[in-house]
């Protein structure tokens, strides 16, 4: 599947998601905060998958994105930011260096992995992002696939 299918079946079934659970259970509010949280979550777990990749899109979303939290922290005195950004470069450069297309970071563990730091904002982003990047396992046929 290429980006544009992770993208739509991501974002359906993020979409799917937060509508069922906002109706039913009250999850998620609705408000351009969390309208704009939970479109950068639909998009990056949609595709994090590919971070194994050189020229994939979600490489190239987290080089620039890395750069600016390493000069933020840096000029604001910020150690957040600069360890953030650093450890995002490092993560995205040896992921696209040295590991298999769907290997490891098409496997539920990764998939786990990212998305559980979203308990520290919300379980229920955490779940979205995991939904999200689940999805790309499905578009790649590898749904069952542990590690």
């Amino acid at each position: 599947m290429d980006k544009g299918g992770h993208l739509f079946l991501g974002g359906a079934l993020g979409i799917i998601l937060i509508l069922l659970t906002h109706y039913f259970f009250h999850w998620f509010t609705i408000n351009l905060e969390t309208i704009a949280i939970m479109g950068l979550i639909i998009y990056i777990y949609s595709l994090i998958s590919d971070l194994d990749l050189k020229n994939s899109t979600i490489t190239w979303t987290f080089i620039p994105i890395g750069i600016i939290a390493i000069v933020i922290g840096y000029f604001l005195h910020n150690n957040l930011f600069l360890i953030g950004g650093i450890c995002l470069l490092v993560v995205t450069f040896l992921a696209a260096q040295f590991f298999p297309h769907r290997g490891f970071t098409h496997s539920i563990i990764f998939g786990l992995c990212v998305s559980l730091p979203w308990i520290y904002f919300s379980w229920n982003y955490s779940i979205l992002a995991f939904v999200c990047y689940y999805s790309h396992l499905l578009g790649d046929s590898e749904g069952f696939k542990l590690v």
